[in-house]
């Protein structure tokens, strides 16, 4: 059975209850991708990397997608903007699947759905100025030419806090921080409706992360952009995300208002990830120490919920063995994945 998208219970809805007459963008049904490998002795085995995965993400609205390292967020943002084919499943932009999107309609689509990468230095060709790089996206899509593109790099240089100096530079002159910036300048150039952002503060220092993140939440407010967040830190997205889908062994587990979301997690895993926050530490309370279950192998998960063998429900008992939870709305918005939440 395959989830509604999270959020939403049907199409008919969606304006009244969820969005509030805003646009649907991007859209994920039933979104699976297998992987083939070999074990020992050559038996084949199949990992499932992403499983029944469905979202929506609406104009000018920030959704942040959670969980730990190997958990299917990475391969979740490939499929949504097409840069793997799911083994099942559909992606839809503006209405339209991409997999029976002409040309040219895929290179429209690969304008305006753009991905911020992780790592800020291995995502920057080293062997081409900064404005080298952003005059070749300006090229590649007939955007500007000339005098005019040179003076649109200088808009997108000054749109993420750069000088025009910082054009005829090289990636390896610029620090973490800078080299990000120039990584959002290059998703900018095309004016995108959606920005992926896969971890895009992971690489940086703890300061600098908040000076990407504040600068993220600036544009979207002066250019209208939606946002997915990739993210494995619940912390750092809580600013910035109006929802929050989480995900765990390639499904999502919970999803929500941020603000609910955090005021009062329903699955056992959100928990979890909640309680490895740090926190400060007042003289006057007692200090609590979080309680975080031990890890375990994705392609060894026990039968019925993928989450048994760590979860610490109260009421967990042999019902969670039997199959696993569908994903189902607890109240209005607020989806979990756990029979006993």
């Amino acid at each position: 059975m395959i989830d509604e998208p999270v959020g939403v219970r049907a199409a008919s809805e969606v304006n009244q209850e969820t969005s509030g007459n805003a646009e649907v963008l991007l859209e994920a049904k039933g979104l699976a991708r297998h992987y083939a490998s070999r074990g020992p002795w050559g038996v084949e085995r199949k990992t499932l990397a992403v499983e029944e995965v469905s979202l929506r993400i609406l104009r000018h609205e920030s959704l942040a997608l959670v969980g730990e390292s190997g958990c299917g967020k990475s391969t979740t943002a490939r499929l949504l903007i097409g840069l793997e084919p799911p083994t099942s499943g559909t992606v839809r932009y503006r209405g339209r699947d991409l997999g029976s999107m002409s040309r040219p309609e895929l290179l429209e689509f690969r304008r305006r759905v753009q991905l911020v990468f992780q790592d800020p230095f291995g995502s920057l060709n080293p062997r081409m100025t900064v404005g080298g790089m952003l005059g070749e996206v300006l090229s590649v899509h007939a955007l500007a030419a000339g005098e005019e593109r040179e003076r649109r790099i200088t808009e997108l240089l000054g749109l993420v806090g750069l000088g025009p100096e910082a054009a005829e530079r090289y990636p390896h002159e610029f620090s973490g921080g800078q080299r990000q910036r120039i990584g959002i300048a290059r998703a900018l150039a095309v004016e995108p409706d959606v920005i992926v952002a896969d971890e895009p503060v992971s690489a940086l220092d703890v300061s600098i992360q908040a000076q990407v993140l504040n600068l993220l939440a600036d544009l979207q407010e002066r250019l209208g952009l939606s946002y997915l967040f990739i993210a494995h830190d619940l912390a750092v997205v809580r600013q910035v995300a109006d929802r929050v889908a989480v995900m765990y062994a390639g499904r999502i587990v919970e999803a929500s208002e941020a603000a609910a979301l955090y005021h009062e997690p329903l699955h056992p895993y959100t928990r979890s990830l909640l309680a490895a926050v740090p926190r400060p530490w007042p003289p006057s309370e007692k200090r609590r120490e979080p309680e975080l279950p031990e890890g375990s192998d994705p392609s060894e998960l026990p039968e019925g919920c993928p989450y048994l063998g760590r979860c610490r429900h109260p009421e967990r008992d042999d019902d969670c063995s039997l199959a696993i939870p569908l994903l189902g709305e607890r109240s209005p918005g607020r989806w979990v994945r756990c029979i006993k939440s």
